[in-house]
């Protein structure tokens, strides 16, 4: 029996703004928040069988540009989550632009098919700088939980796709020039065994929640299992962008093993990677919200964008 053809082959791709008023698809400027110009809903990619694909772009009210740019995936296991959500609210008042990325859930799609998404959207913000007064050297990643996964994951991808392409691979290149990973999934594979303090159902459930992401049971294959991997990315890849990691000790969702595997993965590699162990702190606490936690993520942002990497450490 022949396998049906993957959606984007059906027909040839649409432009979807030819298609109607400029007016009801051109992206508006408005004040969402203090500090920042929002444009929301922007479409970043369009493919055949899906939605578009929208991101929401917030500029630095004040200031000049052209902008630094982080790109900022939301968490929700991989089966939610908004592009509203995220700590990177102030990011703007700081005179860092955010681009959060709205991906495609597990529902509609398996690994790799969001990190393609997300690598899709770093190319648009570079395609698109000039009009947006960005700068296309500046593009960092920021990701949360299910988000830290992915951002992880194109971060260490660079310019190499892990799936189908999203839009034009060639328009312009996908790396970032540095990630933060906020209490990351690291290894979707290991999530049940990295399991802190959990009972046996919630191990199933956050088990099952793998499974559904990937597509498959890593059990039954494991050779697919290990292309989900970063650290399999880390093998290849001669020059990833520097980490900054944090995790909660505290974290009954993604058990902080998760990072620190990746981490050391890292570190072992001669990878650029710092970790912070946040003490006390569960999965999405406010404790990754604080003005103390912006400030080193800026510095850190800045300090990747402005010099060279600094040597890796932990605490």
């Amino acid at each position: 029996m022949t396998a049906p053809a993957h959606p984007s082959e059906l027909v040839a791709p649409m432009d979807y703004a030819a298609l109607a008023p400029p007016s009801l698809t051109t992206p508006v400027c408005v004040a969402a928040m203090p500090g920042a110009r929002s444009y929301l809903n922007i479409p970043y990619a369009t493919m055949i069988g899906w939605r578009p694909l929208l991101l929401d772009l917030h500029l630095p009210a004040g200031g000049t540009g052209p902008f630094p740019v982080v790109v900022y995936a939301h968490g929700g296991s991989f089966v939610g989550g908004i592009k509203a959500m995220g700590p990177w609210h102030d990011l703007p008042a700081h005179g860092i632009a955010v681009a959060s990325v709205g991906y495609r859930l597990s529902g509609e799609v398996h690994f790799p098919e969001p990190v393609e998404d997300i690598r899709a959207a770093v190319r648009w913000i570079r395609v698109n700088a000039g009009h947006y007064d960005l700068d296309a050297t500046r593009v960092s990643g920021w990701g949360s939980s299910a988000g830290g996964y992915l951002i992880t994951m194109a971060g260490l991808a660079g310019d190499s796709p892990l799936g189908r392409p999203v839009g034009d691979p060639a328009a312009a290149s996908s790396r970032l020039s540095a990630v933060i990973d906020h209490y990351g999934v690291a290894d979707p594979t290991r999530l049940g065994q990295d399991a802190f303090d959990n009972t046996e159902a919630e191990v199933r459930a956050i088990e099952a929640i793998a499974r559904q992401f990937l597509g498959f049971d890593p059990a039954e294959e494991p050779a697919r299992a290990a292309a989900a991997d970063p650290l399999a990315l880390a093998d290849r890849v001669t020059d990833p962008p520097p980490f900054l990691i944090l995790h909660g000790d505290d974290d009954h969702r993604v058990g902080l093993a998760q990072s620190r595997r990746l981490h050391d993965g890292l570190t072992a590699r001669g990878h650029d990677a710092r970790l912070v162990v946040v003490p006390g702190a569960d999965h999405a606490a406010p404790d990754f919200t604080t003005p103390e936690r912006l400030t080193e993520a800026v510095e850190f942002l800045h300090h990747t964008w402005n010099r060279s990497r600094p040597a890796s450490r932990a605490r």
